[in-house]
Protein backbone atom coordinates (compact mmCIF):
# COMPACT_ATOMS: atom_id res chain seq x y z
CA UNK A 1 0.00 0.00 0.00
CA UNK A 2 1.44 3.41 -1.27
CA UNK A 3 0.87 6.33 0.80
CA UNK A 4 0.37 9.36 -1.21
CA UNK A 5 1.77 12.66 -0.09
CA UNK A 6 -1.01 15.51 0.67
CA UNK A 7 -2.34 17.73 -2.02
CA UNK A 8 -1.67 21.30 -1.83
CA UNK A 9 -5.11 22.37 -1.30
CA UNK A 10 -4.83 19.73 1.67
CA UNK A 11 -1.28 20.46 2.91
CA UNK A 12 -2.55 24.67 3.26
CA UNK A 13 -6.27 23.87 5.30
CA UNK A 14 -4.07 21.29 7.53
CA UNK A 15 -1.80 24.36 8.16
CA UNK A 16 -4.22 26.43 9.17
CA UNK A 17 -6.54 23.42 11.28
CA UNK A 18 -2.56 23.18 13.25
CA UNK A 19 -2.44 26.86 13.87
CA UNK A 20 -5.78 27.03 14.90
CA UNK A 21 -5.20 24.58 17.78
CA UNK A 22 -1.54 25.04 18.81
CA UNK A 23 -2.92 28.03 20.65
CA UNK A 24 -5.16 25.94 22.42
CA UNK A 25 -2.69 23.36 23.20
CA UNK A 26 -0.13 25.71 24.00
CA UNK A 27 -2.78 27.05 27.02
CA UNK A 28 -3.64 23.23 27.93
CA UNK A 29 0.17 22.74 28.27
CA UNK A 30 0.67 25.55 30.43
CA UNK A 31 -2.37 25.01 32.78
CA UNK A 32 -1.11 21.55 33.34
CA UNK A 33 2.45 23.06 34.12
CA UNK A 34 1.21 25.64 36.36
CA UNK A 35 -1.03 22.97 38.18
CA UNK A 36 1.98 20.42 38.79
CA UNK A 37 3.77 23.64 40.10
CA UNK A 38 0.80 24.38 42.14
CA UNK A 39 1.03 20.63 43.63
CA UNK A 40 5.01 20.93 44.21
CA UNK A 41 4.46 24.11 46.20
CA UNK A 42 1.46 22.40 48.17
CA UNK A 43 3.44 19.55 48.79
CA UNK A 44 6.28 20.99 49.91
CA UNK A 45 4.31 23.87 52.53
CA UNK A 46 2.78 20.41 53.72
CA UNK A 47 5.75 18.71 54.04
CA UNK A 48 6.63 21.93 56.23
CA UNK A 49 4.18 21.08 58.41
CA UNK A 50 3.72 17.17 58.80
CA UNK A 51 3.28 15.69 62.26
CA UNK A 52 6.79 15.95 63.16
CA UNK A 53 5.36 19.87 64.48
CA UNK A 54 1.65 18.24 66.36
CA UNK A 55 1.99 16.72 69.23
CA UNK A 56 1.45 13.13 69.30
CA UNK A 57 -0.22 12.87 72.44
CA UNK A 58 -3.12 16.01 72.13
CA UNK A 59 -2.27 17.13 68.51
CA UNK A 60 -1.45 20.59 69.50
CA UNK A 61 0.66 23.16 67.01
CA UNK A 62 4.34 22.77 68.46
CA UNK A 63 6.04 23.97 65.10
CA UNK A 64 6.66 27.39 66.74
CA UNK A 65 7.63 25.34 70.70
CA UNK A 66 10.87 25.52 71.77
CA UNK A 67 10.55 24.00 75.12
CA UNK A 68 10.88 19.66 74.90
CA UNK A 69 7.12 19.53 76.15
CA UNK A 70 4.00 19.90 75.00
CA UNK A 71 2.83 23.55 76.15
CA UNK A 72 -0.78 22.12 76.30
CA UNK A 73 -0.60 18.59 77.46
CA UNK A 74 3.16 18.32 79.22
CA UNK A 75 3.89 15.34 76.80
CA UNK A 76 7.37 14.99 75.72
CA UNK A 77 7.87 16.30 72.17
CA UNK A 78 11.76 15.95 71.93
CA UNK A 79 14.80 18.27 71.68
CA UNK A 80 13.92 21.46 70.31
CA UNK A 81 16.72 21.41 68.22
CA UNK A 82 16.50 18.01 66.93
CA UNK A 83 12.82 19.12 65.95
CA UNK A 84 14.01 21.51 64.00
CA UNK A 85 16.67 20.07 61.94
CA UNK A 86 14.17 17.14 61.52
CA UNK A 87 12.23 19.51 59.36
CA UNK A 88 11.29 18.34 56.07
CA UNK A 89 13.06 21.03 54.44
CA UNK A 90 16.04 20.91 56.52
CA UNK A 91 16.42 17.51 55.48
CA UNK A 92 15.79 18.05 51.78
CA UNK A 93 18.31 20.31 51.27
CA UNK A 94 21.03 17.86 53.19
CA UNK A 95 20.07 15.06 51.17
CA UNK A 96 20.24 17.29 47.80
CA UNK A 97 23.89 18.17 48.92
CA UNK A 98 24.48 14.61 49.93
CA UNK A 99 23.57 12.97 46.58
CA UNK A 100 25.29 15.99 44.44
CA UNK A 101 28.53 15.01 46.25
CA UNK A 102 28.59 11.64 45.35
CA UNK A 103 27.33 12.27 42.03
CA UNK A 104 29.96 14.50 41.41
CA UNK A 105 32.65 12.08 42.91
CA UNK A 106 31.68 9.51 39.80
CA UNK A 107 32.38 11.50 37.42
CA UNK A 108 36.34 12.59 38.94
CA UNK A 109 36.79 8.80 40.03
CA UNK A 110 36.84 9.79 43.90
CA UNK A 111 33.21 7.84 44.41
CA UNK A 112 34.98 4.79 45.42
CA UNK A 113 36.68 6.47 48.04
CA UNK A 114 34.16 8.79 49.42
CA UNK A 115 31.74 5.48 49.69
CA UNK A 116 34.32 4.51 51.82
CA UNK A 117 34.44 7.72 53.61
CA UNK A 118 30.28 7.71 54.04
CA UNK A 119 30.26 4.16 55.62
CA UNK A 120 33.17 5.09 58.09
CA UNK A 121 31.43 8.63 59.57
CA UNK A 122 28.97 6.25 60.83
CA UNK A 123 31.20 5.02 63.13
CA UNK A 124 31.99 8.65 64.42
CA UNK A 125 31.33 9.59 68.20
CA UNK A 126 31.06 13.25 70.02
CA UNK A 127 33.93 14.26 72.05
CA UNK A 128 34.45 17.15 74.52
CA UNK A 129 38.26 18.45 75.46
CA UNK A 130 39.15 19.59 78.81
CA UNK A 131 42.14 19.65 80.87
CA UNK A 132 43.51 17.37 83.27
CA UNK A 133 41.88 19.64 86.41
CA UNK A 134 38.53 19.39 85.14
CA UNK A 135 38.38 15.90 83.86
CA UNK A 136 39.79 14.63 87.22
CA UNK A 137 36.97 16.38 88.86
CA UNK A 138 34.20 15.19 86.26
CA UNK A 139 34.70 11.62 86.42
CA UNK A 140 35.24 11.34 90.42
CA UNK A 141 32.19 13.17 91.47
CA UNK A 142 29.10 10.95 90.35
CA UNK A 143 26.76 13.97 91.34
CA UNK A 144 28.28 16.25 88.82
CA UNK A 145 26.69 16.98 85.43
CA UNK A 146 27.83 18.52 82.77
CA UNK A 147 27.02 22.27 82.29
CA UNK A 148 27.34 25.31 80.15
CA UNK A 149 28.59 28.39 80.08
CA UNK A 150 25.46 30.09 80.45
CA UNK A 151 24.22 27.95 82.98
CA UNK A 152 27.20 28.16 85.29
CA UNK A 153 27.74 32.34 84.40
CA UNK A 154 23.72 33.02 86.01
CA UNK A 155 24.19 30.62 88.74
CA UNK A 156 27.12 32.50 89.62
CA UNK A 157 29.61 29.17 89.79
CA UNK A 158 31.70 30.89 87.29
CA UNK A 159 32.52 34.64 86.20
CA UNK A 160 31.98 35.17 82.77
CA UNK A 161 34.59 35.86 80.13
CA UNK A 162 36.08 38.76 79.00
CA UNK A 163 32.94 41.59 77.57
CA UNK A 164 33.74 41.49 74.36
CA UNK A 165 34.09 37.80 74.55
CA UNK A 166 31.22 37.60 76.54
CA UNK A 167 28.92 39.07 74.05
CA UNK A 168 30.02 37.43 70.79
CA UNK A 169 29.63 33.77 72.26
CA UNK A 170 26.43 34.79 74.13
CA UNK A 171 24.85 36.71 70.80
CA UNK A 172 25.85 33.80 68.38
CA UNK A 173 24.64 30.58 70.74
CA UNK A 174 21.09 32.82 70.89
CA UNK A 175 21.12 33.05 67.07
CA UNK A 176 21.29 29.17 66.76
CA UNK A 177 18.89 28.52 69.38
CA UNK A 178 17.05 31.71 71.04
CA UNK A 179 16.45 31.33 74.56
CA UNK A 180 17.11 27.62 74.80
CA UNK A 181 20.89 28.42 74.25
CA UNK A 182 21.80 27.56 77.91
CA UNK A 183 20.59 23.83 77.15
CA UNK A 184 23.03 23.45 74.57
CA UNK A 185 26.59 21.68 74.96
CA UNK A 186 29.39 21.46 72.52
CA UNK A 187 31.58 19.22 70.81
CA UNK A 188 33.16 17.73 68.05
CA UNK A 189 32.87 14.80 65.71
CA UNK A 190 35.63 12.69 65.70
CA UNK A 191 36.44 9.48 64.15
CA UNK A 192 39.32 8.16 66.22
CA UNK A 193 38.26 9.87 69.73
CA UNK A 194 40.87 12.95 69.12
CA UNK A 195 39.28 16.09 69.86
CA UNK A 196 39.60 20.24 69.69
CA UNK A 197 43.09 20.46 71.25
CA UNK A 198 43.06 24.09 71.76
CA UNK A 199 40.26 23.78 74.70
CA UNK A 200 42.06 21.06 75.95
CA UNK A 201 45.04 18.00 75.65
CA UNK A 202 42.10 15.24 77.25
CA UNK A 203 39.38 14.69 74.67
CA UNK A 204 36.24 12.55 76.30
CA UNK A 205 34.33 10.47 74.40
CA UNK A 206 30.33 10.31 74.64
CA UNK A 207 28.64 6.92 74.25
CA UNK A 208 25.89 7.20 71.25
CA UNK A 209 23.41 5.73 73.85
CA UNK A 210 23.68 9.36 76.11
CA UNK A 211 23.22 11.41 72.97
CA UNK A 212 21.85 10.00 69.73
CA UNK A 213 18.37 11.19 70.55
CA UNK A 214 19.23 14.74 71.69
CA UNK A 215 22.37 15.75 69.88
CA UNK A 216 22.55 17.97 65.83
CA UNK A 217 25.75 18.80 64.27
CA UNK A 218 26.63 21.73 62.45
CA UNK A 219 28.85 21.91 59.56
CA UNK A 220 31.52 24.04 61.00
CA UNK A 221 31.90 25.62 64.28
CA UNK A 222 29.03 28.21 65.07
CA UNK A 223 31.36 31.38 65.39
CA UNK A 224 33.32 30.42 62.08
CA UNK A 225 29.84 29.46 60.25
CA UNK A 226 28.62 32.78 61.16
CA UNK A 227 30.97 34.84 59.15
CA UNK A 228 30.98 32.23 56.47
CA UNK A 229 27.20 33.37 55.63
CA UNK A 230 27.30 36.68 57.01
CA UNK A 231 24.41 35.98 59.63
CA UNK A 232 22.83 38.65 61.58
CA UNK A 233 20.50 38.63 64.28
CA UNK A 234 17.07 37.49 63.05
CA UNK A 235 18.70 35.47 60.28
CA UNK A 236 17.58 31.75 59.43
CA UNK A 237 20.09 29.43 59.76
CA UNK A 238 20.67 28.44 56.00
CA UNK A 239 19.10 25.07 55.39
CA UNK A 240 21.40 22.04 54.55
CA UNK A 241 24.29 22.43 56.34
CA UNK A 242 22.97 20.85 59.78
CA UNK A 243 21.75 17.33 60.74
CA UNK A 244 20.76 14.68 63.45
CA UNK A 245 22.82 12.57 64.88
CA UNK A 246 21.82 9.94 62.40
CA UNK A 247 22.03 11.63 59.15
CA UNK A 248 25.65 12.80 60.43
CA UNK A 249 27.46 11.08 57.81
CA UNK A 250 25.32 13.05 55.29
CA UNK A 251 26.89 16.68 56.48
CA UNK A 252 30.61 14.75 56.67
CA UNK A 253 29.96 13.84 52.86
CA UNK A 254 28.52 16.77 51.61
CA UNK A 255 31.31 18.92 53.45
CA UNK A 256 34.22 16.86 52.62
CA UNK A 257 34.17 15.82 49.58
CA UNK A 258 35.40 17.95 48.00
CA UNK A 259 38.83 16.79 49.38
CA UNK A 260 38.70 13.42 48.88
CA UNK A 261 40.80 12.11 45.58
CA UNK A 262 41.81 9.09 44.24
CA UNK A 263 44.44 8.65 46.56
CA UNK A 264 42.69 9.33 49.67
CA UNK A 265 42.81 6.19 52.16
CA UNK A 266 41.06 5.38 55.39
CA UNK A 267 44.10 6.26 57.24
CA UNK A 268 43.47 10.32 55.76
CA UNK A 269 39.93 9.70 56.81
CA UNK A 270 40.25 10.98 60.76
CA UNK A 271 42.28 14.10 59.80
CA UNK A 272 39.86 15.04 56.99
CA UNK A 273 36.84 14.81 59.59
CA UNK A 274 38.75 17.01 62.36
CA UNK A 275 42.03 18.82 62.57
CA UNK A 276 43.02 21.29 65.49
CA UNK A 277 46.76 21.98 66.48
CA UNK A 278 46.59 23.88 69.57
CA UNK A 279 45.75 27.46 67.59
CA UNK A 280 41.41 28.02 67.39
CA UNK A 281 42.08 29.77 63.88
CA UNK A 282 43.08 26.74 62.73
CA UNK A 283 40.24 24.51 64.06
CA UNK A 284 38.34 22.51 61.43
CA UNK A 285 35.34 20.17 62.33
CA UNK A 286 32.22 19.64 62.52
CA UNK A 287 30.38 20.96 65.75
CA UNK A 288 27.77 18.60 67.83
CA UNK A 289 24.95 20.62 69.74
CA UNK A 290 23.81 18.50 72.57
CA UNK A 291 20.61 19.24 74.37
CA UNK A 292 20.81 18.83 78.29
CA UNK A 293 23.53 18.04 81.10
CA UNK A 294 24.53 14.81 81.45
CA UNK A 295 26.66 13.14 83.77
CA UNK A 296 30.67 10.87 83.81
CA UNK A 297 28.09 8.19 83.23
CA UNK A 298 27.94 9.18 79.62
CA UNK A 299 31.71 9.36 78.80
CA UNK A 300 32.69 6.09 76.78
CA UNK A 301 36.68 6.69 76.95
CA UNK A 302 38.97 9.04 77.38
CA UNK A 303 42.12 10.64 75.50
CA UNK A 304 45.56 12.11 76.37
CA UNK A 305 48.97 11.61 77.07
CA UNK A 306 50.48 10.16 79.98
CA UNK A 307 53.39 11.75 80.04
CA UNK A 308 52.99 14.45 82.97
CA UNK A 309 54.71 17.84 84.75
CA UNK A 310 54.84 16.94 88.26
CA UNK A 311 53.41 13.93 90.52
CA UNK A 312 50.41 15.62 91.84
CA UNK A 313 49.11 15.62 88.17
CA UNK A 314 50.43 11.86 87.55
CA UNK A 315 48.08 10.70 90.63
CA UNK A 316 45.04 12.27 88.81
CA UNK A 317 46.09 10.52 85.61
CA UNK A 318 46.22 7.21 87.49
CA UNK A 319 42.97 7.53 89.43
CA UNK A 320 41.18 8.44 86.24
CA UNK A 321 42.55 5.74 84.29
CA UNK A 322 41.50 3.35 87.51
CA UNK A 323 37.69 5.17 87.43
CA UNK A 324 37.73 4.14 83.73
CA UNK A 325 39.32 0.89 84.32
CA UNK A 326 36.85 0.04 86.94
CA UNK A 327 33.46 0.89 84.66
CA UNK A 328 34.50 -1.20 81.59
CA UNK A 329 35.88 1.91 79.55
CA UNK A 330 38.70 3.15 77.85
CA UNK A 331 41.46 4.84 78.31
CA UNK A 332 43.23 5.52 74.64
CA UNK A 333 46.86 6.94 74.50
CA UNK A 334 47.50 9.81 72.19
Amino acid sequence: MSIQSPSPRQFYFGICSLALFFPQLYLLITAASSVKKLRHSLLDHANDHMDIDTCSNCGEDISRHIQPNCPRCFHAIGPPNVREVSRPKEKKALTTRYETALETSQEDGSYANLSNLDAAMLKTCAVINVDLDFLHAFLTNEKVQYSTYMLLVRSAVRIPAEQQDDRRRTSIESMFFGSYAEHIRYAALSLDGSGVTSYGPFAMQLSDVAIAERATLLEENSFDFIDTYAMRPGDAVPPGYRSTWQDRHKIAVAKLAERVSEKTTQDDHAALLLYSDGNHEDDDFIEVHIYGPFNPGAIAAAKGRSSTKNAVEGAKLKIIKDILAKAGKTWIER
